[in-house]
Parts: structure tokens; C-alpha cells; sequence
């Protein structure tokens, strides 16, 4: 049905942090890749998670249920981290996970992170996360 009055929308000026509730039983340890299960809870990214973001801070859920627990994740931004063999061709290229602290830049089963904008030192990139939901 169509609105017939104004309806107030609440909007978030800093995209740069969200929340997440942990999944049962898990530890997610600051600067870690975060991805979320098929119920929706955070835990270290494994190949093919949803992709959420950088871990800001580190979460001990080792002896909670699901959700007992939320971290705040970075979503947006840029950001160093390792990769072995980029190099500055690969530059715009589409980056990937297949765990926690692994990036690579190989699709094929593993969660789509974002694009990679520089390589300033060797085995260094410069990751430009990717919006959440969005597609390489």
C-alpha cells in the first residue's frame, strides 16, 4: 500500500563499522577475515562465506551460544595485508579468501573480498573491500 504521510527512515552516517552476532562456540581474533555462516553468524571466514569484513577487535564466544556475543567488523576502507605474487598488472583485479588470514586471487570456491588497488612492496597489496552484497 502506498504511504499517504511522511515516514521518518533512520540512516547510518558511518558505513565504516558493523555489528555481527558470533556463532556458538568461536573465537574471532582482531585483523581477521570475517565471514558468515548459512544462519548468518560471524566467524573466521572460511572459503565461500559471505565476506563482512576486517575483525576491528577480538571476540571470545568460545563459551557462548549463537549470538550471545556481536563484533564489530571494518566494512569499507582500504587496507594492506599479504599476498604473495601480486604485482602492480593485477592491479583492479578482483581478490578472494579461502580463510581467515589468506587472501588470493583465485575465484574458483572461495568468498569475493574486494579489488586490489596497489602493490606497494612485494607480497603487499592494498585492498579496497567491496561493498557487502555486491559481486566481483
Amino acid at each position: 500500500m502506498p504511504l499517504t504521510a511522511d515516514r521518518q527512515v533512520d540512516r547510518y552516517l558511518d558505513r565504516r563499522l558493523r555489528s555481527f552476532q558470533v556463532k556458538a562456540s568461536t573465537t574471532i581474533f582482531k585483523g581477521s577475515l570475517v565471514g558468515l555462516d548459512s544462519n548468518g553468524y560471524a566467524r573466521p571466514l572460511v572459503a565461500g562465506d559471505p565476506f563482512v569484513g576486517f575483525a576491528f577487535e577480538n571476540l571470545d564466544n568460545s563459551a557462548g551460544a549463537d549470538g550471545d556475543e556481536s563484533l564489530r567488523c571494518d566494512t569499507t576502507g582500504d587496507f594492506d595485508y599479504a599476498l604473495a605474487g601480486a604485482t602492480l598488472a593485477n592491479i583492479g583485479d578482483a581478490v578472494y579468501a579461502s580463510a581467515d588470514d589468506t587472501l588470493t586471487l583465485t575465484a574458483t570456491s572461495n568468498s569475493f573480498v574486494g579489488h586490489l588497488v596497489d602493490v606497494p612492496s612485494t607480497g603487499v597489496i592494498i585492498l579496497r573491500l567491496r561493498e557487502f552484497g555486491t559481486a566481483p
